[in-house]
């Protein structure tokens, strides 16, 4: 892996010999608040949407005809433009990227908003999905990672395209890498090329990452009466330290221990395997740029819920009566560095985007052989401490479920 800086054009770039295809990404990011909730999201779905010169048909059709992919994500971190192709496709990929980062006209815009406006709301039907919007809604309460789909809803028919041309603009003025993994045979030719084309891409900001602290989480249940729903589903989770931490480690380890190993994890053997509560259930530790949540989840009959908020509340404890034995704990730290490997470092497109990630968050390129390191060592004690430090508080819980099975007041 190399950075380096070409025509005032941050680059990281790894040369991996003899893949047929190219991942070249692009990272911008602003330190400027959103002039709107949901500017970005809108801002990426309109960006494939039509230039002064070519639909948006005629720009997917050109994508097909050359085996070029190319997806936007935008999020409340960065704006990312992955761009895949096959080698000798690189000049054509170029241009049309930047035919539609420079000139596309917004001119979509009611259209992209009410497509939204139908997308998120088909989505929220799903009981998992609007189950999960409102608990990360509470659990990020006063900051942005708390504008979730329901909160864009609520104000979005009072946007304006103006708020979308100013996220852009602040997006142009920010912070700006470009991310390329694949067989680089000559360096400075292929980087001269994309540097001629991506213009828009110098980095001439003087914005440092500054980062806002997380609120403090108010504790509590939230009921959600769908009577409609089959399943219920629970969500419990609690604000942890994320990236920078000393309990990044430590945290990655309890995660595969307590949920997230799938058949060998503990909530899956006893809530699953031995008490029969559980469709689905699991754990996630989610590292953001300014945070991290710790999560449970699990889907049941509504008949079981209580059960189940017990049943996370019991194993929780047991890990610190029953902490994890060598082996245990062998095993969760095996497969976080197996499933790290096989999600982060198998294809150009996730070496490019990792690598990408990595510097839009301040974080240095070595950052996750330094973690993968870091839990290498994670003892048992370590992982008992910060069960202690973080889960024995009380959580944030939100509960969906038929009206009936809701008359309960346990705080799990």
């Amino acid at each position: 892996m190399k950075f380096k800086k070409m025509n005032d054009i941050n680059f990281v770039l790894e040369n991996v010999e003899d893949t047929p295809r190219m991942a070249i990404y692009l990272y911008l990011s602003t330190a400027k608040p959103s002039p709107f909730n949901g500017a970005g999201v809108i801002l990426g779905n309109l960006l494939l949407q039509g230039t002064g010169t070519k639909t948006a048909e005629e720009i997917a059709v050109e994508l097909e005809n050359l085996g070029i992919e190319v997806s936007i994500d935008s999020n409340e971190d960065y704006l990312k433009v992955a761009i895949i192709c096959l080698n000798e496709n690189v000049d054509d990929a170029l241009n049309l990227v930047e035919h539609f980062m420079t000139k596309s006209n917004f001119k979509t815009f009611d259209k992209e908003v009410f497509k939204f406006k139908g997308e998120v709301q088909a989505l929220l039907d799903a009981p998992a999905r609007k189950a999960s919007d409102t608990f990360y809604a509470k659990l990020f309460e006063g900051h942005k990672y708390g504008i979730v789909n329901t909160k864009i809803l609520e104000t979005i028919d009072d946007m304006k395209m103006e708020h979308v041309v100013q996220y852009y603009k602040n997006l142009m003025s920010g912070r700006k890498i470009i991310s390329v993994a694949g067989d680089i045979k000559n360096e400075d030719e292929l980087l001269g090329k994309i540097s001629e084309k991506f213009l828009f891409m110098k980095d001439e900001s003087d914005e440092k990452i500054t980062l806002k602290n997380l609120p403090h989480t108010k504790s509590g249940l939230y009921k959600i009466v769908k009577n409609d729903a089959k399943q219920a589903q629970i969500f419990q989770g609690w604000l942890v330290e994320g990236l920078t931490s000393k309990d990044c480690a430590a945290l990655n380890v309890l995660n595969r221990i307590l949920g997230a190993s799938g058949l060998s994890s503990r909530l899956f053997l006893e809530l699953r395997d031995k008490q029969g509560l559980a469709y689905t259930v699991r754990s996630a530790y989610k590292p953001l740029k300014e945070g991290a949540s710790f999560v449970l989840y699990i889907g049941t009959d509504p008949s079981n819920i209580e059960k189940s908020l017990k049943g996370f509340k019991i194993e929780i404890e047991k890990m610190i009566s029953n902490p994890p034995d060598i082996e245990e704990l062998k095993g969760g730290i095996e497969n976080h560095i197996g499933k790290f490997k096989y999600f982060y470092t198998q294809t150009n497109a996730q070496i490019a985007g990792t690598n990408g990630w990595m510097w839009i968050s301040g974080l240095d390129f070595d950052y996750n052989d330094k973690l993968n390191e870091e839990i290498k060592n994670v003892t048992s004690e370590d992982v008992v401490g910060v069960v202690k430090k973080y889960l024995l508080k009380e959580p944030v819980t939100v509960v969906l479920a038929p009206e009936k099975h809701l008359n309960f007041n346990i705080f799990a």
